[in-house]
This record gives structure tokens, sequence and C-alpha cells, in this order.
């Protein structure tokens, strides 16, 4: 949805403080490189499907999507949704219509769900990895206008982003919650609005929001369900969905000082584990580990392609905003997940939340 621009005078201080530091090579074009305490090696490569985007786990699995450079209308193309074991070797795939962009393993069914077609024309595949079926759903016309993306399972229940909005600013779901899958069909109720109110996390005044780019989903150290929404910089966190308590906070992100777009976020939910990281125009996701163990609860975000600060992962300080590099050079980096070591039972780093009790399959 973003085109390349260049890096501003923020962004541009951030790097030069990275190669002062020795974190950059002046070589770092050539490939990603991790600053002082992290390491990265390469978990997988596409092979006959390119262009990997969504990535989640669950029950001694990895998952992921590629795009095969699929329209986001869904008028052309098939995605290749790809198994593989913890060593990174696969074990089966899956071709779905059009293009694939929200991936997410249900931790309580152990099924797939990965949404397809975020801008326009949208639909739901349901995978069952056991025995390779597909289910497939449809959406009533969006009344946003666009198509959903992203999809988060807590203990008030599924929600999605209702992505690429056409009208913006006319009182449009941004995040809805599933309701039911009857029929076929996707049931929807709206969670929050792009002019929702909300309060800004650091300066605590009630704001109204004017989200245009409603785009990921994730659950934040605190339990909190986040919404990224890119192009508008900003991130929304959502305390207790869907609940007559439930309270909206905004978060302006920023790197270098300066305002910065995000693609997807992932918390550290152990100390032992490891991210793994999309490079999507790279077609390679890479494995990060950190020495000593990862800080629980330490949130990791990412700056795509046409981003000021592109092409990098960093930790998110989750009060201020502010996005600090720890591997740049990422050609751009779209898919982030944290693995906790050990993992055999549950989903992503967004299933120890809980789950959904409505629309599960």
């Amino acid at each position: 949805m973003h085109v390349s621009v260049a890096l501003r005078s923020g962004a541009v201080a951030v790097v030069a403080g990275l190669l002062a530091a020795g974190t950059v090579s002046a070589g770092a074009a050539a490939g990603p490189v991790a600053g002082p305490g992290y390491h990265l090696t390469k978990f997988a490569a596409g092979s006959g499907y390119f262009n990997p985007d969504s990535v989640t786990s669950g029950r001694g699995h990895i998952f992921i999507g590629f795009q095969n450079a699929t329209p986001p209308d869904g008028s052309a193309g098939t995605s290749t949704i790809v198994q593989y074991g913890m060593d990174g070797k696969v074990i089966r795939s899956w071709a779905v219509p059009g293009k694939n962009d929200g991936l997410r393993l249900n931790p309580f069914t152990g099924k797939l769900w990965a949404t397809r077609n975020e801008d326009a024309n949208p639909a739901l595949t349901i995978i069952d990895p056991e025995t390779g079926a597909q289910q497939q759903y449809s959406f009533p016309p969006p009344p946003h206008g666009g198509g959903y993306d992203d999809i988060a399972f807590t203990r008030q229940g599924t929600f999605i982003v209702a992505s690429n909005p056409t009208n913006p600013g006319t009182h449009v779901p941004a995040v809805q919650r599933v309701t039911s899958l009857s029929g076929g069909v996707v049931g929807l109720e709206p969670l929050l609005y792009d002019d929702s109110s909300a309060t800004d996390r650091v300066s605590g005044q009630t704001t109204k929001l004017a989200l245009s780019d409603p785009d990921s989903l994730w659950i934040t150290p605190s339990g909190e369900l986040a919404l990224t929404a890119q192009a508008d910089r900003q991130m929304v966190f959502i305390e207790h969905p869907g609940r007559p308590s439930q309270r909206n906070e905004v978060l302006n992100i920023k790197a270098g000082g300066n305002p910065e777009e995000l693609d997807d976020s992932a918390a550290a939910t152990s100390r032992e584990g490891f991210l793994l990281v999309a490079d999507h125009d790279a077609n390679t996701i890479y494995k990060l580990t950190k020495d000593g163990g990862f800080h629980r609860g330490q949130a990791y975000s990412q700056a795509p392609k046409g981003s000021p600060l592109a092409g990098v992962v960093g930790t998110l300080d989750v009060r201020s905003g502010n996005l600090s590099p720890v591997v740049t050079g990422f050609v751009n980096p779209t898919g982030l997940l944290f693995v906790p070591t050990g993992e055999n039972e549950g989903g992503d780093d967004q299933s120890d939340q809980g789950g959904n009790d409505q629309g599960n399959q």
C-alpha cells in the first residue's frame, strides 16, 4: 500500500548511530545485520512460492503464508500456506484462492484461519492441518468498503481487522468481532470504529481517532488487543475488548524522534525462544535469537519498505511509542512472530491470552 520514500533526518540519525556503534556495516544493503547481543540465521526460503508475509505457529509447527505476487483484491492467482517443522523443513502446503494476508492458528481448535484479499472481495479459508481439509467462508458486504486482514484470538473473542477503508472518516469499523460462521458466512459486530474516542497514552488527553489504514493485530505483554494503523503511524490499544469496560488508548509511533510506520508486532512470552521475521521481497524467513535470552514481555516490531526507517526490526516501547532498531538491512519485513522454545501444544504469541467462545471451527 506504500511506495518507497527517502529516510527522514531522524531515521538517518538512528542508522548513523548504529554505524558509529558498529551495529551496521557499510555492506548492510547486501543483507540484514543484527546488532550486539542478537544473532540472525536463515530459517526458511520460498521454493516454488514466494513473498512470505504472515507467520503463525502452534502444536510444534510453523505456518507461513506466501502471497505469490497476488493482487490484494483477489482478482487473480493463488497464495500458498506452508507448514514447517521447528527445524525449518517443509511438511506440507495448501493453495488458497487470491491473496492471503492474515494467518493465525486457533489455539482451541488447532485450525488455521487465513483471510484473503485485504483490499476488496474478502474471504476466509479455515484449514485443518491434521486432515488437510479446507472450509471456505464469505463475508457480508464490508461496511467500510475494503477487505479484512489480520486476526487475533483472545478470551473475549476472535477479532479481525477491517482493512483498506474506501470511505475513512465516516464512522466505519476498524476492528470487528467474529460472532458466527453460520451458513458459510462470517458474522461480525463492530468493536472499534475509525473515529472512536481514545486516550492518548502519553498526554492522557482524550482524542478522536482518524484511522485510514487499519492493518495488523497483536496481543501486548499486558494482554491488550493492539491494532497497528500503519500509514497513520499509530497503534491503538484496546483493554477489555467488547465489554462495557472497554477502554481505548492511542500511541503515536516514532523512531529517532520522527513519526514511523509499523507492520507486524510481537511480544516475547518467555526468556527462551526466538523471533521469526518474514522478509517479503527477499523471499526469506529469518530466525532471530538473543544472548542470555529475551526479556519476557518485551515488544518487538518492524518498519517495512516505504516507511521512513525502512527494513528494520526493533524493540517497541509500548508506553512511549519509540522503535529502537536491533536488526537493519531487511528488504521488506512484513511478518513477525515470537516462538517460545519448547512450544508444542499452544498457538502463536497471541494464543496464551486465551480463546474465543464464538465463531470457532
